[in-house]
């Protein structure tokens, strides 16, 4: 029996011309629909809302014994939407006499059931405080997400209005591209609406004015929202397709980005450090794979300020893009149905595609959803399905056959190794949450040119890089491809790559050299701290907007009391420096270098004692005369030059003393001519 607690209406402190509006409740639907409550305001003087008087306040008083279940937002007579409360980031039972009041510095979401006092809510008042009438019905929106479990009711609610409200947030330049969109009074949602999309830009190092013209685009686009869980948070991301005037797709070139028409606005809101995802895109890149291109734009809809997003190419076939072989309805035999091909593993969301061969790696022995991108459920014809399909059929196969790692008729007759092992290290440095199990591309080229399968581009990084608390992603030990989940398995070929010495050689020398360069810890700190310089001003006016600084937005793993932009970067930093210490210990292998070096003397490059207090011996053997540099290098990307000279064929011996070299682990890079040779010693 639920225990129905009877609330006392709310009291505030008035300041002059304050106004208060209270309404009426009633039961909450659990069906899973909106529930709205009214309060018609009438009267108001004077009637615009703005910086001198507008709303100050919010109070609830609910009933429910899972506030988890509840996202609760006020929606104003112009039709302003703005969130109170965020879901599952509040816990308990009621809410009462809460208060929302943007002035405040403590989140609803760090508060306790039932939460009586006053509170930030996750939404920023001061949205409605921009020149809206405030006369007329404003509404409270309850929705009960979790269906058919948990029932509660509103017992009463109310509206402040007085002359010391949240300001709207004034923008009026940039120093990133500014879109700016009209919706025509549509209503943005999951539905296709044709809007004015129009981008000013006007080149690196200039102010754009939203005054501008606007000189980068100015055009019709397709618009709708996108994202799974992501569209139930208040900052919404969008697809948008740009389109003529008779709604017709139109190839153009955003911000210097290739031409094309399907582009993705990531709102980045779980991510507050606003780099998650582009710094894994410039990675990816860095590394030699296509990645999705991006511009960091702030956005506005409808007059209003949205806040910093990530302008993104997306995923899919083309010359610019994911460039393999043109797959027509005729190629249907041999050779042209080979490729090329674009799928992912992701989940079975009624999108066309066929479940794994063989049982994925989960917790209930579940198989994994492959779906189809490229070409599409409505276009693939049933000869490419079974193509794509037994070629898949058969990977699967020979990865759980004894002999999966043959050179000629294992894992390497399939798949491009290379993109696997990137994909493994960005995956597993960034402790990707959803990584090998969901929002996984792979494409297959066609047999002309080599016919082989690939992974990647990278995807879907907001909850990376310690972002996530479940799943052990934020722990900065252990192997994320070693987390089985309970509902979306990973293949198991990451556990079987992990067994095969070849592959587990190949990827220690590949994150040995990355070490060195792009992914020291030097660099990734250099690239963290110049975006967030970069984002300095315009990160303050997003967090206007979208309060959640110092609040806990599901799933984030971060203490938040008292967190600022600064703190989420430096968090961000730490964390990567742990996370590299750790992979630098368990990545384990041998790196042989095949040029310059005695190939039949299996001890042709020594280093002894390893690890060592006072100092180490290189001991190394050419075949002949060879110019030869030896470094060592620290986790941070700092060199010590060790050596540097021609050296003649034969034998020779260098000596590292450490002197007042801090104990750690260090990266040897050894270069003989054009060939590298790297590895790890210890100092303790």
């Amino acid at each position: 029996m639920k225990k129905i607690i009877t609330i006392f209406p709310l009291f505030f402190f008035f300041y002059s011309h304050a106004q208060l509006f209270t309404g009426g409740g009633g039961g909450i639907q659990n069906n899973g629909q909106y529930t709205y409550f009214n309060i018609p305001v009438s009267g108001l003087m004077p009637m615009q809302l703005d910086s001198t008087f507008g709303i100050e306040q919010v109070g609830i008083n609910i009933s429910h014994p899972e506030v988890e279940e509840l996202y609760i937002y006020l929606r104003s007579p112009s039709g302003t939407v703005v969130e109170l409360t965020e879901g599952n980031s509040c816990h308990g039972n009621n809410y009462s006499n809460t208060v929302f009041d943007s002035h405040l510095s403590n989140s609803i979401t760090l508060g306790t059931s039932p939460y009586t006092g006053n509170y930030r809510p996750t939404g920023y008042l001061g949205r409605f405080n921009s020149g809206q009438a405030g006369n007329g019905t404003w509404q409270l929106i309850v929705h009960d997400y979790l269906a058919f479990v948990d029932s509660g009711a509103v017992i009463n609610w109310s509206i402040k209005f007085g002359n010391l409200p949240s300001p709207a947030v004034r923008f009026t330049s940039s120093n990133l591209p500014i879109i700016d969109i009209n919706t025509n009074n549509q209503v943005l949602s999951d539905l296709n609406i044709t809007v004015n999309f129009g981008i000013i830009y006007n080149g690196a190092g200039q102010r754009n004015n939203v005054t501008d013209a606007m000189n980068n685009y100015n055009g019709k686009a397709i618009m709708h929202w996108r994202g799974n869980s992501t569209k139930n948070f208040e900052k919404k991301a969008f697809n948008v397709q740009t389109v003529d005037a008779a709604g017709i797709e139109l190839n153009a070139s955003l911000l210097g980005m290739p031409p094309e028409n399907d582009w993705d606005l990531i709102a980045m809101y779980q991510d507050k450090s606003l780099i998650r995802v582009p710094f894994t895109y410039d990675l990816s890149r860095k590394m030699g794979h296509y990645s999705t291109r991006f511009k960091m734009v702030e956005v506005v809809i409808n007059n209003e300020y949205q806040g910093v997003y990530l302008l993104v190419e997306k995923p899919k076939w083309g010359p610019y893009r994911i460039d393999i072989p043109k797959l027509t309805s005729s190629d249907n035999s041999f050779p042209l149905v080979t490729g090329g091909y674009i799928f992912k593993i992701d989940r079975n969301n009624g999108v066309g595609g066929w479940y794994s061969f063989l049982l994925g790696d989960s917790c209930d022995n579940a198989h994994f959803y492959y779906q189809f991108v490229y070409p599409n459920d409505a276009n693939i014809t049933s000869q490419q399905k079974n193509y794509i399909q037994s070629y898949m059929d058969n990977f699967e196969t020979v990865m759980n056959s004894p002999s999966f790692g043959n050179s000629t008729t294992g894992y390497p007759n399939y798949i491009d190794e290379s993109s696997f092992i990137d994909y493994f290290i960005i995956n597993e440095l960034s402790k990707n949450v959803d990584a090998y199990r969901l929002s996984t591309y792979l494409y297959k080229d066609n047999i002309a040119q080599g016919g082989k399968l690939h992974i990647g581009p990278v995807w879907d990084y907001d909850l990376a890089w310690h972002n996530c608390n479940y799943g052990n992603s934020f722990n900065p030990t252990g192997w994320e491809y070693q987390i089985y989940d309970s509902i979306h398995p990973l293949p198991n070929w990451w556990r079987r790559f992990s067994q095969d010495s070849n592959f587990v050689n190949k990827l220690y020398c590949r994150w040995n050299s990355l070490r060195q360069g792009i992914l020291s810890v030097y660099n990734l700190n250099a690239y963290i701290d110049s975006t967030a310089n970069w984002l300095y001003e315009s990160q303050q006016r997003n967090f206007t907007q979208w309060p959640i600084l110092g609040a806990y937005i599901y799933p984030n793993p971060q203490n938040q009391i008292g967190a600022s932009y600064q703190s989420e970067v430096d968090d961000l930093k730490i964390w990567i420096s742990n996370r590299i210490v750790w992979m630098d210990e368990f990545i384990l292998g041998n790196c042989t270098l095949a040029v310059g070096i005695n190939e039949n003397n299996p001890n042709n490059m020594s280093v002894y004692p390893n690890p060592f207090i006072s100092g180490t011996t290189f001991s190394i053997r050419l075949t002949e005369d060879a110019d030869v540099s030896l470094k060592l290098i620290d986790i941070l990307g700092k060199e010590i030059s060790v050596l540097n000279k021609h050296e003649h064929s034969g034998e020779f011996k260098v000596i590292f003393d450490r002197k007042e070299t801090a104990s750690g682990i260090y990266f040897y890079q050894l270069k003989i001519n054009n060939a590298t040779k790297t590895g790890k010693i210890i100092i303790q």
